[in-house]
């Protein structure tokens, strides 16, 4: 998929990013320890995390994760999210591409980020495999050679971003699995129905 950094952002938890970045063997040459935690104030990643961050409080979940030196990303900023100041002040980029959201709240995001003037970032939102290179960030810069020059690079809005749609039953599938996770039955059927729907219309 000629990815070259793949940023795995579990929710709650940095295993399946450490999981990754072991079985990767170099292919991609760089796995970024990353996750996806949930808050008050909605979804709050952080990038080159060292270890977990159990708080749910999003004031404590950016602090601990400078204090990590790492990066926080505000992914979908329209999409369940509570923005304020405090919290738009805190984040290093803003996602303004999302492959699940709406062009709307696509382009909302995008005119965030210059209004904030901070950096942006595309993200696949990959819950399945084949969502992986749905999203693919292109800098015009050098390649980096290391983790550190890699962060440098991520500060710099890509000079392009590389998008390709998945297939249409992607998002039921993975919600599927999720329902059956949280053992939620109502979710499970809207999205049993969503999924029929999806292959009587003959879509892929």
């Amino acid at each position: 998929m000629k990815i070259d950094a793949l940023i795995v952002t579990d929710h709650n938890t940095i295993k399946g990013s450490l999981e990754t970045k072991r079985n990767s063997q170099g292919n991609p040459p760089f796995v970024i320890v990353a996750a996806e935690y949930q808050s008050e104030k909605g979804d709050i990643i952080g990038l080159f995390l060292q270890e977990e961050i159990v708080s749910r409080e999003s004031s404590v979940i950016v602090r601990q994760i400078h204090e990590q030196g790492g990066l926080v990303v505000l992914p979908h900023p329209y999409k369940g999210h509570k923005l304020d100041d405090g919290l738009l002040s805190a984040v290093d980029m803003i996602e303004t591409y999302n492959s699940r959201c709406s062009a709307e709240e696509n382009d909302r995001a995008r005119q965030l980020a210059q209004e904030w003037k901070l950096p942006e970032i595309a993200g696949a939102d990959a819950h399945c495999f084949q969502e992986l290179g749905t999203a693919l960030n292109e800098y015009s810069e050098t390649h980096a050679g290391n983790e550190t020059e890699l962060r440098t690079l991520l500060l710099n809005a890509p000079s392009k971003v590389l998008i390709h749609k998945a297939s249409s039953l992607c998002r039921p599938y993975s919600q599927l699995i999720k329902a059956v996770k949280t053992r939620n039955p109502h979710l499970f059927l809207y999205q049993a129905k969503r999924l029929v729907l999806t292959l009587a219309r003959g879509e892929r």
